[in-house]
């Protein structure tokens, strides 16, 4: 019971707070790659232009070639967060049974609510996002530092104003609810005390479509994908995907 009312606290922190921030700290770096990269946010630099009211929050995101690096671990306010999204997701609007794509790997030890994924849920497929979905590494966790709740059937899946228990898997969810739809803008965050990194972050990213091996260059490897859903090594696993498809 303890763990539950740890998790409920946690997850309850930033559902409109980061659906804010992330519509704000797109910006520059999108614009820059023509692809579609993972961009982090943070208390960091999402307070800088007072967006939180004034507020002082902590927390530090760092890209990294194949993720980013989430830093909680120096504590500023009450309210301290680090996490990573696409600007674009090919999950928007799709309903929940359609998903087959919603993962990342980590390091660091996971608290009750972080690191996690948020979905955003809409329940009328009107394209608003009524609440959030939470799938946390604590709740999910093959053992080997992978959320993946799709394939994975030991994963916990919570949400806003939903059975305090969860629904023992992402099946179960799916089943419970079919017309549900996926929202706007999923995300991975931290927003407890810690450090991790996250990696190999699946949430309906750009593929890599044949033939556009300039996509590859400049960094733009990192953040595109097989059509299985497999990230590249580099800029050269990259590029010659584009051109064998191998």
């Amino acid at each position: 019971m303890r763990l539950l009312k740890a998790l409920t606290r946690s997850l309850g922190v930033l559902p409109v707070l980061s659906a804010a921030i992330l519509l704000s700290s797109a910006g520059s770096v999108a614009a820059s790659n023509g692809a579609n990269p993972l961009l982090c946010f943070d208390g960091t630099t999402d307070t800088a232009n007072g967006q939180t009211g004034g507020a002082v929050y902590g927390g530090i995101c760092t890209r990294t070639p194949n993720g980013a690096i989430l830093d909680n671990s120096v504590p500023v306010g009450s309210g301290d967060y680090s996490g990573v999204y696409y600007k674009t997701s090919s999950l928007s609007g799709q309903l929940l049974g359609n998903v087959t794509q919603l993962s990342f790997n980590y390091t660091g030890v996971p608290t009750a609510g972080s690191p996690r994924i948020s979905l955003p849920i809409d329940v009328t497929g009107d394209g608003t996002t009524d609440f959030y979905a939470f799938i946390g590494a604590f709740y999910c966790n093959d053992g080997a530092g992978l959320v993946d709740p799709i394939h994975d059937s030991t994963c916990t899946i919570f949400y806003t104003g939903g059975p305090v228990s969860g629904y023992p898997n992402w099946a179960a969810f799916v089943a419970a609810h079919p017309t549900w739809h996926v929202g706007a803008t999923p995300f991975v965050i931290a927003d407890d005390a810690g450090l991790w990194t996250v990696s190999n972050v699946h949430l309906g990213e750009q593929q890599a479509a044949r033939g556009n091996k300039n996509d590859c260059k400049k960094g733009g490897w990192m953040d595109l994908e097989r059509k299985d859903g497999s990230s590249f090594k580099n800029q050269g696993d990259c590029i010659q995907y584009m051109n064998t498809g191998k």
